[in-house]
């Protein structure tokens, strides 16, 4: 094996060190390792078992340099090609030359994407635990808040009233649906290719159900061809967090709105916003614009790794070694996003008075007063004129004696509490809503 790396007795010269470089994915691909270990542990085990080799030494090996890489005792360093030649190299130095024997039967082309897989599935774990932080800080504003209200709007025009909780659910509803999303992704992941080989398989006698049995794995591959070219699971996961980046910009933007004096809903807690450098009085909403500012970035690996798989031949191409810097710069932002965002959510002030006022508009009840006037016998059509007339002064003296003894009756308290159907704003709908949200963070 030529120095740090898995390959080189056809090669006759020395590779150019600018390519060398070039084709390194270490030190990024490190954090790898505990995978990479993990699969070579299996795939030996199964060997052994097969009766294709004697691994218990390697076994034996593997399990330590698992556990001195977990106690932050051994780390990755060097210059190897790959994670995969770092294992290798650091096998060969504590067994000697048969610690090539792990790679009978494999590749690196059915190696490095079970990895991936393994970081895949541990990493939906991981942001799903994340989001549901950041569903916690949401509801628990929304559980303080009852009885609060303030506009909705459409079009960012005051709209209708609503109750703040309701308004916060609505954010945490969308959570929900990504906590679903990362489940989702968890499953696609879960198929082992390892023996898959390069393309073809191997002509060992692989055990492929025992390999996925080891590694956690529900399922093996069906095809050797699509086990090692198959990044579906990685778009997958980048798109999940593409669209879970999308729900945290739509919450900051409100954040940022909010805590702007023009609105003045909220207000920051200094351990969760910043200051201007020249002007004294700033308090910035930094952690919810650099929420919004970072969505670019993993939109931006999803469309980056689209574009490594458009047109690529089967089975194994080196385009392929660029998708997890694209897979782990979206975990790392999401991931960040979502702690930052809990912390700011948890830690703000709602202002109340100020809301209500805002709700107080006599606009936002235009609905309602076209609602009891379609009570009060007319068609809807000309309930929706009157009421239209009413918000700009424009009644005739016949039309203001019909409307006006229904203005008294059409207040934000009652608007809101006839709104107690099923997923609506008002009262009793949104603590049924409260219910059902807590339901879900008790999933396991």
């Amino acid at each position: 094996m030529s120095q740090g790396r898995l390959w080189g007795g056809r090669f006759r010269q020395p590779t150019d060190p600018r390519m060398d470089a070039f084709g390194r994915s270490l030190p990024w691909d490190g954090r790898l390792a505990p995978f990479d270990l993990k699969v070579c542990r299996a795939h030996v085990t199964m060997l052994t078992e097969s009766g294709i080799t004697e691994g218990s030494q390697l076994i034996a090996a593997l399990e330590q340099m698992g556990q001195e890489l977990a106690a932050g005792t051994l780390t990755v360093q060097g210059e190897h090609e790959d994670v995969h030649s770092w294992v290798e190299a650091e096998l060969s130095r504590r067994v000697g030359p048969d610690s090539s024997n792990l790679r009978i039967g494999r590749s690196r082309n059915d190696l490095v994407v079970t990895d991936f897989r393994l970081w895949t599935m541990q990493s939906c774990q991981l942001l799903k635990r994340r989001t549901r932080a950041t569903q916690r800080a949401l509801l628990g504003q929304a559980e303080r808040h009852p009885e609060a209200y303030l506009p909705g709007y459409t079009h960012l025009q005051r709209a209708q009233p609503v109750l703040l909780s309701h308004h916060l659910l609505a954010h945490f509803w969308a959570l929900e649906r990504d906590a679903k999303r990362w489940d989702a992704v968890r499953d696609e992941a879960d198929c082992c290719p390892l023996g898959a080989g390069a393309l073809a398989g191997s002509s060992w006698p692989m055990n492929t159900a025992r390999t996925a049995e080891l590694l956690g794995f529900s399922r093996s591959f069906e095809n050797s061809l699509d086990a090692v070219a198959d990044r579906d699971f990685a778009v997958e996961f980048l798109s999940a967090a593409s669209l879970e980046m999308i729900h945290l910009s739509r919450l900051s933007e409100e954040l940022v709105l909010w805590s702007g004096s023009e609105f003045g809903f909220l207000e920051l807690h200094d351990s969760w916003s910043t200051g201007s450098s020249l002007m004294p009085q700033k308090r910035n909403p930094d952690a919810a614009e650099l929420t919004r500012g970072r969505v670019g970035r993993v939109v931006g690996d999803l469309v980056n790794l689209l574009t490594q798989l458009k047109a690529l031949p089967l089975a194994y191409n080196r385009d392929l070694q660029e998708d997890k810097p694209a897979a782990f710069d979206a975990c790392d932002t999401l991931e960040a996003c979502l702690d930052v965002l809990a912390g700011m959510v948890s830690a703000c002030s709602f202002r109340l008075e100020r809301m209500a006022e805002a709700a107080a508009d006599p606009a936002l009840l235009a609905t309602d007063l076209a609602d009891a006037l379609v009570r009060a016998g007319h068609s809807f059509a000309v309930a929706h004129e009157l009421a239209g007339k009413a918000q700009v002064g424009e009644l005739s003296a016949e039309q203001e004696q019909q409307v006006a003894p229904l203005l008294a009756e059409v207040t934000v308290e009652r608007a809101l509490e006839s709104r107690a159907h099923p997923g609506a704003a008002g009262p009793q709908a949104v603590a049924r809503q409260l219910e059902r949200a807590r339901a879900c963070l008790e999933e396991q």
